[in-house]
């Protein structure tokens, strides 16, 4: 019944004459499209964002242990000075 209603409906789509691209002209964009160069700029562009974003994910995490190490020396500072 549901493959019927399937194959119906895919043969009126047809019959109504549904636009379908049969050729396209080298260098051409279609209709929403994006040329190769915008889609390699687009790229590099989200790798650069998740590298900077990396950098500094790795920035945070660094400060964050220097901190914890700070902490550790003063401690064992007051240690010592007893």
């Amino acid at each position: 019944m549901v493959l019927g209603f399937a194959r119906w409906a895919a043969g009126k789509a047809l019959k109504e004459g549904s636009k379908t691209i049969k050729s396209v002209k080298a260098l051409s964009k279609i209709k929403g499209g994006k040329t190769v160069s915008e889609w390699k700029n687009k790229a590099s562009l989200s790798k650069l964002k998740a590298a900077g974003d990396s950098a500094v994910q790795r920035l945070k995490d660094t400060t964050k242990s220097l901190n914890k190490l700070n902490e550790t020396l003063k401690k064992q500072k007051k240690i010592l000075d007893k």
